[in-house]
């Protein structure tokens, strides 16, 4: 008598791999599947783990779930991967590590809910003994990002009410009756929070820059091929996967443009110096001198999502422009519900990035620069403005400004600005 041999966690997955890949609801994320390594450890305090680049499962904790279920699993752990949670929302992670874990999980639980609400393909893994879900779910999320989610449940617990409660009454978190979804990561760490994988904030830290880079460009190529082979099955491409693979504007180019186009009296005549090319007809006419910003201003938003490496490429960035066109005055305004730090440098001083001391880290209102500003009377030939466009109040107080400015704001591609041109900056 033939007795029917059980797969190996291995095998599963690997079937799960093609079995999504063959699937018009998943076969845009194909390619991601080959993205970094997968492997099954034997290690019963391991869920699963991924550190935005390689994922890995727990053979236990694989072994105790539904085909469905651990496809389910399967997705979660590649959809860090396709949204580079791990990269993007490094500045998050410093702030609350554990609302990070939280907000990522949110956002991307219910998208896999929503691309197969019926369970066709997929189903959200649940606590065989109560049935309730094992993972973290609430729909008051639907249509939010991470900062957005992060935002909200930071403000709750600042105020110590939770009120993270989802459809099935089990306060936003899972039931952990059973004790699986939360019996750690791979060093070992459980996660408290109800989430049923573990990230790998350190290990994606630790990515070389060459390595990050690499995998930047193999997820973006394995989106855009999946959407290819998404399209021939009769697959769809979710609007903000569509917006990752979108063309990405060079903001370091609009900014340097930015500047230059405000130069003040920018290829002015001279009489300081005679035009050498009339000399020898013995005609003095004046020389063109192509003069450089005599006041800028960078008011530079210090609020927690816009810490980080953004900031740095940003404040290099800035180095450059100021070495470039040697402005008379620079004024970089550090600010979030007022200014906290007012740095000012002259063209004698082109040290910036070394000598720069970024303060603030609560809330954020644009007002309270333009009224620092009105209120020392300072008056520059153009203003730079650096946020993430999620602010505690609306701008209301830019009346009058008669110099130009530019709003560099990280993401947050819906931001109505209250003066000026909009720049809309992406990590990368």
């Amino acid at each position: 008598m033939l007795t029917k041999t059980k797969l190996s966690a291995e095998k599963r997955i690997e079937l799960i791999h093609v079995s999504l890949m063959r699937n018009k609801k998943f076969a845009l994320f194909a390619g991601l599947f080959m993205v970094g390594t997968t492997k099954v450890v034997d290690d019963p305090f391991v869920t699963a783990y991924t550190n935005g680049r390689d994922a890995g499962y727990g053979r236990e904790f694989a072994d105790s779930l539904k085909d469905k279920e651990l496809a389910f699993l399967v997705l979660h752990e590649n959809m860090h991967k396709c949204y580079r949670h791990l990269t993007t929302w490094r500045s998050l992670y410093e702030i609350d590590r554990s609302l990070a874990n939280s907000a990522c999980d949110y956002v991307i639980n219910l998208m896999l809910v929503e691309m197969d609400p019926e369970e066709e393909v997929i189903a959200f893994p649940r606590d065989p003994k109560t049935g309730n879900r094992m993972g973290l779910y609430d729909e008051r999320f639907r249509g939010m990002d991470t900062k957005q989610v992060f935002d909200i449940l930071r403000e709750e617990q600042e105020e110590g009410g939770g009120g993270n409660g989802d459809d099935e009454g089990n306060g936003g978190q899972s039931d952990n009756g059973s004790g699986s979804p939360t019996r750690g990561r791979s060093d070992g760490e459980p996660r408290r929070d109800g989430g049923f994988d573990q990230h790998d904030w350190e290990g994606a830290k630790e990515l070389s820059e060459a390595e990050k880079k690499q995998l930047a460009d193999d997820i973006d190529q394995a989106l855009r091929q999946g959407g290819i082979y998404a399209g021939k099955v009769g697959g769809t491409m979710d609007r903000s996967i569509a917006e990752l693979l979108a063309p990405q504007v060079d903001w370091r180019a609009v900014l340097r443009r930015f500047v230059k186009t405000h130069l003040k009296d920018r290829d002015a005549p001279s009489w300081r110096k005679a035009h050498r090319n009339y000399l020898w007809q013995d005609v003095i006419l004046p020389a063109i001198i192509g003069k450089r910003m005599k006041h800028l201003v960078v008011a530079i938003d210090t609020s927690g999502s816009v810490q980080g490496p953004l900031l740095t490429a940003f404040i290099s960035e800035l180095n450059k422009i100021i070495e470039d066109i040697n402005p008379e005055r620079l004024d970089v305004l550090y600010w979030d519900t007022a200014v906290e730090n007012h740095e000012t440098y002259t063209s004698g001083k082109k040290e910036v990035v070394n000598k720069t001391k970024p303060r603030g880290g609560g809330g954020t209102d644009p007002n309270c620069a333009v009224l620092y500003m009105k209120k020392h009377k300072i008056n520059p030939d153009a203003l730079i403005m650096l946020s993430d466009g999620y602010m505690g109040s609306d701008p209301s107080d830019w009346g009058g400004i008669n110099y130009p400015s530019l709003w560099c704001i990280i993401g947050n591609e819906n931001y109505k600005t209250p003066h000026g041109q909009l720049l809309v900056v992406k990590g990368d």
